[in-house]
């Protein structure tokens, strides 16, 4: 009986043991990924801490593990403003994501999805992202590489998302899709340079996550406008890997909008109105929608969680007025 006893405790400590040396490899492992990835934001942006949303993306991807991603849960962002709405986009209810700035009021009553990804797959490091297949003539490649169904809804996300990155910028408009964290921090230094960058992004009092499509009021005081020197917005995209479409323009507003949802959330969301619309094509969904026509009227929509503005704190004013 003592023999039986002494084994199994011997088993017992040699799991022990070796939970504990996977453990402690694994967050080595970790430390060596993460260190010279955050040295650099340092580097770059000293005056800006890194914000959850991204930290938590900070984690070794392996090469060809089929991380789980959401493409039905989070609302759309049509940024693709070259393009011509479908009949299937006019359909959609979720595209009540778009609106005229005019409409924005306190006591304004909106049925909105500020729902983030609830799924986030890594970045990849800087080298992984730069040998990586990325482009829609690599679209077998990159579906096989990841395990993705052809024809699946995935499969059309992914496409879409390559689409969205090759398509030509707007004139005035400046674009980089990424899929590592230095080439995110690469771009926004490259737009707003070295000055006292902030991130905003929309978050739930006391912390939490927004929870579906529900109606929400605008607080008494509005739309608070973001006085900023230049901004850069970040849109996360459905993929196999961490990927953001970040993306600067000129004729932009960035407004802060205290929200209290009908399940008694509060948000205080973020609001991108885009002001000169005149290069838009004419079909664009939020023209149908709205029923206006290019450069007329600006035209707006909310970021859901998990999508970040960088802006560059103006020298002659608070961030928010």
């Amino acid at each position: 009986m003592d023999s039986k006893l002494s084994l199994s405790f011997f088993v017992f400590l040699l799991l022990v043991v070796t939970i504990s040396s996977s453990s402690v490899q694994a967050a080595d492992q970790l430390q060596e990924f993460i260190t010279p990835i955050l040295t650099y934001w340092k580097s770059v942006l000293p005056q800006t801490p890194i914000p959850a949303t991204i930290e938590r993306l900070l984690h070794p991807a392996a090469e060809t593990e089929n991380y789980s991603f959401e493409v039905e849960k989070a609302p759309t962002i049509y940024i693709s403003y070259k393009s011509a709405a479908t009949e299937n986009q006019m359909q959609n209810d979720r595209n009540a994501q778009l609106f005229l700035k005019r409409s924005i009021t306190p006591g304004t009553k909106m049925v909105l999805d500020l729902t983030g990804t609830t799924s986030s797959p890594p970045f990849l490091s800087l080298k992984d992202s730069m040998a990586a297949p990325f482009s829609s003539g690599k679209l077998p490649e990159i579906l096989g590489l990841f395990s993705i169904q052809r024809g699946s809804l995935k499969a059309a996300a992914v496409r879409r998302a390559l689409a969205e990155c090759e398509e030509p910028p707007l004139d005035g408009e400046s674009k980089r899709c990424v899929t590592s964290l230095e080439s995110m921090v690469e771009f926004i230094e490259a737009e707003l340079g070295d000055g006292d960058v902030r991130i905003v992004e929309t978050a739930v009092a006391r912390g939490g996550l927004v929870s579906g499509r529900q109606e929400y009021v605008v607080g008494s005081a509005g739309p608070r406008l973001l006085r900023a020197e230049g901004v850069v917005s970040c849109h996360s995209e459905p993929y196999p890997r961490a990927l953001y479409y970040c993306h600067a323009t000129k004729h932009i507003e960035i407004y802060k909008v205290h929200m209290l949802g009908a399940n008694g959330i509060v948000v205080d969301a973020v609001m991108t109105c885009h002001t000169n619309t005149s290069a838009w094509n004419p079909d664009y969904i939020g023209f149908r929608m709205l029923r206006v026509k290019p450069g007329t009227e600006p035209i707006c929509h909310f970021m859901p969680q998990g999508n970040l503005i960088f802006a560059l704190l103006s020298k002659k004013a608070n961030l928010m007025s």
